[in-house]
């Protein structure tokens, strides 16, 4: 259920007088605004390529606790065929799934088979629609931080369980693994220890070798959590000790709202791609935003005060402002800076509220793109497509696996962000406008001279054209846009408008 407040009555109000200063002006029409002083103009140069492979974005997805306190819970069939067609119109291309191999031990010993029902439709998706998987273990029962030690027997196990993926059951969208969840942090099972982490690395690294994986899976690393630049040298330690054995980098950002929009995001996330090695790859392993910053304190300050008073949300771990519009722009706009920094895919954190729970069973992190389990318990509205589904599920769909990614400055407001980039003669342009009024924008290219057959998809809050349970129509078709002598468009507040001639 939506809360209702004096911020969504004062959001509803704003977001009219955007609607109507926007179509007054005829701005949602596609003819060009002539108009000769832009608030913002975007450049793209494709000539320049900053990335000439992208792998994918897509989201958290995890097998479902299923045991929620006072009940327990199973994923029905047709909740899996809704799960399906939802990610289909998504079309993720890279999907992170965790999972404890302690769980799947037993005296000692590797029980495979343990709750395989619970991973096999989300491997048996991704497998079929040919999405690479990030794979790996939480890191519970690996190392002992207390005496600074790790459990080779757990590790080998761990291995065996991914060749038994591979090799057995022949999931080969398994790409990477993740080892430890985090194991920067203090609240880690490695309590922040590198060395303890590497070596776990190590030990990990050459039980693959022994089984043959080693060509098959790379390993996933540092995957620290990070809020400024002063966990760079986890990288920088990866890149000196462990170059031969991690094949892809990764971090997880949770930044704040006033990070991400005022572009201190990018000088960030800059420090970390630095320290990869030119011939490897780093992503975003999870993304969302946590209001830490004193500039964001209303919202820190909102977000508890809706958790406590929805009945399953964790007040300590959830996101409850993925209910607004807003959170989709914002989203929009760290991927758009996370991709411009040379990063090479994003996973948002996460895909479904029932996958988790903090505190206690029934306590959920309400970070998803709904609730799945709505229906069935946590109330029917819940299982109702999220508002920023159709933003992230743009910027996946519309960015498949190997495009190549342009350069793309903007200059004159900050508020506006863009990206564009090409797979196989298909073009796509994003841009974000993280204000709350609407910007007036001017689109160049200096090679490419005119874009045909384009599709024009507005994510607002009022101008989505929704279609069913989650599809997203065009705004407009067959959209021509001269990029020569400057394609000019109006931005309502808050809102990400993506271009694309792709042909689905």
């Amino acid at each position: 259920m939506k809360i209702k407040h004096s911020l969504f009555v004062i959001g509803f109000i704003i977001s009219g007088f955007n609607f109507l200063a926007y179509g007054c002006t005829n701005g949602f029409e596609n003819a060009q605004n002539k108009s000769n002083n832009p608030q913002a103009e975007v450049s793209i140069h494709s000539d320049v390529i900053i990335n000439d492979y992208y792998i994918g974005n897509g989201a958290q997805w995890d097998p479902y606790q299923q045991n929620y306190g006072s009940v327990e819970l199973k994923i029905s069939e047709s909740d899996w065929q809704k799960l399906y067609a939802r990610l289909d119109f998504m079309r993720p291309q890279f999907m992170r799934v965790m999972i404890n191999t302690k769980s799947l031990i037993f005296n000692g010993k590797l029980v495979p088979e343990q709750n395989i029902e619970r991973l096999t439709p989300i491997l048996d998706y991704c497998q079929s629609r040919n999405v690479s998987v990030m794979f790996g273990d939480w890191g519970n029962g690996l190392v002992d931080s207390e005496t600074n030690s790790i459990n080779e027997t757990n590790l080998s196990l761990a291995a065996q369980y991914a060749d038994y993926l591979i090799h057995t059951k022949g999931y080969t969208c398994i790409k990477y693994y993740n080892l430890i969840n985090e194991p920067n942090g203090y609240w880690s099972v490695t309590a922040g220890e590198y060395p303890l982490w590497a070596n776990a690395i190590r030990y990990f690294y050459n039980e693959l070798k022994n089984l043959k994986l080693d060509d098959k899976l790379s390993l996933a690393g540092p995957d620290a959590a990070i809020w400024k630049t002063n966990e760079a040298w986890w990288a920088d330690s990866c890149a000196t000790h462990l170059k031969d054995m991690v094949g892809l980098y990764d971090i997880h950002t949770y930044p704040s709202k006033i990070t991400v929009n005022s572009g201190e995001y990018s000088k960030i996330i800059e420090a970390y791609k630095k320290s990869v090695p030119a011939d490897k790859k780093i992503v975003m392993g999870e993304i969302g935003f946590k209001y830490v910053e004193p500039a964001d304190s209303f919202y820190w300050n909102e977000n508890i005060r809706r958790a406590k008073l929805k009945p399953y949300a964790s007040v300590d771990d959830s996101q409850m402002f993925v209910y607004d519009y807003m959170y989709g722009t914002d989203m929009a706009d760290a991927l758009i800076q996370t991709v411009n920094c040379g990063f090479s895919g994003s996973v948002a954190w996460m895909l479904d509220d029932a996958m988790h729970s903090k505190e206690s069973p029934e306590k959920l992190k309400v970070w998803g793109f709904w609730n799945i389990l709505g229906d069935e318990f946590f109330g029917a509205s819940e299982e109702i497509v999220r508002p920023w589904y159709y933003a992230w599920s743009l910027l996946s769909r519309y960015m498949p696996a190997g495009s190549k990614i342009y350069k793309v400055v903007v200059t004159g407001e900050p508020s506006i962000k863009a990206m564009a980039f090409e797979k196989d003669g298909m073009q796509t342009i994003a841009l974000v406008n993280v204000s709350k009024t609407l910007k007036t924008v001017r689109i160049k290219d200096s090679i490419i001279k005119t874009l045909s057959t384009v599709k024009e998809f507005i994510y607002a809050d009022g101008l989505l054209k929704k279609e069913g349970d989650h599809n997203l129509l065009p705004n407009t078709v067959n959209l021509t846009m001269d990029l020569q002598t400057d394609y000019n468009l109006k931005m309502p507040g808050e809102s990400l408008i993506v271009y694309t001639n792709c042909n689905y």
